[in-house]
């Protein structure tokens, strides 16, 4: 770093000292309600971060002053003689929330990932800066429409806000500094609001300061390299999951954020992997909706964000790593974790239905139910060896795998949907995919020699 780096990077700890005695000093003496003052650090912080494009040539100050800051931040948390000198900014909202911590976090990453580009950068953390702020303050004061999330709920008044803020925050950079055609921009803008206002959505105890800003950058960073007939196609597909989704949202056993968050991940995993990728979550999907509340018992909590989450990341992960190896192989393992996790589903399901009946009995047929997700894979591939043999091979991980989730969750009657139980299923279905892809690749090889 050079001397001006290091000065840039003192007058932007003094900025944002500043910021924070400031509006310690407000709140005292006028009394300002606390969410407006941690909205008032959220959009300070965020716009003294846009200037960084232009005040430093690499990442490291950058990341340098977001480890101060959220030292900082953390203190103003958790020390308790800087909590009775300083508190009350950050801290005085009536709920859980570590927006504050992720918010350096997210910056720091998007400025790395965007290599301090000013348009790729800028935009993600105008989105952060203005619409997460609009969405909040609106919600507060006009949200009368709510939906459910995993902390409580969210405004329908306060995610349109975001929606027409995040709109705006890609439009005007992409007109005015970009010079990109109005039609194209506009796209663009629309396809980005509406992601990202599903993951402010669906994001709980301040995540979303994290992934606004990651999120965005490798959206809208992909959005501007595509023409104007692939983005309506994106678009499109947009619109089309969302529409499916909500459809026949009183008849499925998905909360709201669930809802959302399924869009966004289907969204997700058709823009890295095609149509050939979307089948396994989507019969998932489709096997959920055909069972109504009034099948499964109202008193069971329906999928939230957190369960959606834990069924489709081990298969995400999947798909991420086969796109960027182009190991199409890969497909395997992917289609497994989800396998397993129907079998998984399926079996709860069966066990709440019929308590009484041998657990043999269903453990096999969930098994069954799981495995057929794999006609599809075979068709894919050809149903030539070892392919063949691979998805005959996938009924054994499958049985191992719901075997697996039966040890470690020993209560099953009825099957509890917390978060502890998500994760165990999910943490089974990427173990079982792992060795099955082992297997796999022990099959490949005997094939070859």
């Amino acid at each position: 770093m050079t001397s001006d780096q290091w000065l840039a990077a003192g007058l932007v700890l003094i900025a944002l000292t500043a910021l924070i005695v400031g509006l310690r000093i407000c709140r005292l003496r006028w009394h300002w309600q606390p969410e407006t003052v941690r909205k008032l650090v959220h959009i300070g912080m965020g716009t003294v971060a846009l200037t960084f494009p232009w005040i430093f040539s690499s990442a490291l100050p950058v990341f340098i002053l977001a480890t101060i800051a959220f030292v900082m931040l953390a203190g103003l948390r958790y020390v308790p003689w800087l909590k009775t000198t300083m508190g009350g900014v950050i801290d005085a909202v009536d709920r859980v929330s570590a927006g504050e911590l992720y918010f350096p976090a997210g910056i720091a990453l998007s400025f790395w990932l965007s290599d301090g580009d000013p348009l790729l950068y800028c935009v993600p953390i105008l989105i952060l800066t203005l619409a997460d702020a609009v969405a909040a303050l609106v919600g507060i004061r006009y949200g009368t429409k709510l939906f459910a999330t995993v902390e409580g709920t969210k405004s329908y008044q306060g995610s349109f806000a975001f929606f027409i803020m995040a709109f705006f925050c890609a439009f005007l950079p992409l007109m005015l500094y970009a010079h990109i055609a109005a039609p194209k921009a506009a796209l663009i803008s629309l396809i980005t609001g509406l992601l990202t206002v599903l993951v402010e959505a669906v994001a709980w105890r301040g995540i979303d300061n994290l992934l606004l800003p990651v999120m965005g950058f490798l959206l809208f960073n992909s959005f501007v390299k595509l023409d104007v007939i692939e983005l309506i196609t994106n678009l499109a597909v947009v619109v089309i999951l969302s529409a499916i989704t909500f459809l026949y949202r009183s008849r499925s056993t998905f909360a709201d954020d669930g809802l959302l968050t399924a869009v966004l991940v289907g969204y997700v995993i058709w823009a890295l992997g095609g149509f050939t990728w979307v089948y396994p979550p989507l019969l998932i999907f489709v096997r959920d909706k055909l069972l109504s509340y009034s099948a499964l018992g109202r008193d069971i909590a329906p999928h939230n964000a957190q369960s959606i989450l834990s069924i489709c990341l081990p298969g995400v992960m999947w798909l991420v790593a086969a796109v960027t190896t182009h190991n199409d192989a890969l497909l395997f393992p992917y289609v497994l974790t989800f396998a397993i996790q129907l079998a998984i589903l399926e079996l709860t399901r069966e066990i709440y239905h019929f308590p009484k009946a041998p657990r043999v009995r269903l453990f096999a047929a969930s098994v069954g139910v799981g495995w057929l997700l794999f006609l599809p894979y075979v068709v894919i591939v050809h149903a030539v060896q070892p392919w063949l043999s691979a998805a005959l091979l996938a009924i054994v991980l499958i049985a191992l795998g719901v075997g697996l989730f039966m040890l470690m969750q020993r209560v099953l009657d009825p099957c509890p949907r917390d978060l502890r139980r998500w994760l165990r299923q999910g943490a089974v279905a990427l173990a079982a995919s792992v060795a099955g892809l082992g297997m796999l690749w022990l099959m490949l090889g005997s094939a070859r020699a």
